[in-house]
């Protein structure tokens, strides 16, 4: 019985109430309050839910987190723009180490998630879903990061949140004038959290409304006429 815990504990089967995952087994989101929000940062491996309408600072907000490995590979795939080089490379990301794929449709992009996540060769896949994710396809992803040792993110839209994916951390994001509103839906081995700001103009200034000070007393406009 207790060989049969283990193994499903291994395979995070079990969830323990009590039961804290170690600070190795997560990576600094390079955001202080989220990082204490996700007990140490998103985890090493895994499928990591980002819900969140397209261009209010999500892909800022994953930015620290997928530049700490040069070593391996860093894949876009299905982004809904042109990945912009001169903002990666500002983010301290080597070019050479990043892939972009323009599949033709979902069921392209997931298998070539899948490929790039048990590759061993990449860290993180950034993947961008414009149709409804089913469990099992959720669980193919999981198997392939855990194999590869990598992690992928799944960026959709909030539309489809109605659906809850076995995945290891939904966020939902909306947008908030100094950053970000965020929502931890579910985690395993954690509880879902309230909403939270997550403060983006110290990394980000020139994409974020800095704070008036209290001291400027502005003068009423001039009436015309």
């Amino acid at each position: 019985m207790n060989e049969l815990i283990e193994i499903l504990q291994n395979k995070q089967l079990v969830w323990q109430g009590a039961a804290k995952q170690t600070s190795s087994q997560y990576q600094s989101t390079g955001y202080s309050t989220l990082d204490e929000q996700l007990n140490g940062g998103f985890p090493q491996s895994g499928v990591i839910e980002v819900l969140s309408d397209i261009a209010i600072g999500e892909l800022r907000l994953l930015m620290p987190s997928v530049t700490k490995d040069n070593n391996r590979l860093l894949v876009f795939i299905a982004p809904p723009g042109i990945v912009n080089a001169h903002m990666l490379a500002g983010s301290g990301i080597d070019l050479k180490s990043v892939i972009v794929v323009y599949p033709k449709d979902q069921k392209n992009a997931l298998w070539s998630a899948e490929l790039c996540l048990k590759s061993g060769a990449c860290h993180s896949v950034l993947m961008w879903a414009n149709d409804r994710l089913e469990i099992h396809q959720i669980k193919r992803l999981q198997l392939a990061s855990e194999k590869g040792d990598s992690r992928q993110f799944l960026i959709r839209a909030r539309r489809y949140e109605d659906l809850s994916l076995p995945v290891d951390v939904s966020l939902s994001l909306t947008a908030e004038t100094t950053g970000l509103k965020a929502k931890i839906n579910k985690r395993k081995r954690g509880w879902p959290s309230d909403v939270f700001n997550i403060n983006m103009q110290s990394a980000w200034p020139k994409l974020t409304r800095q704070i008036r000070p209290d001291n400027v007393i502005l003068f009423p406009e001039r009436k015309v006429g």
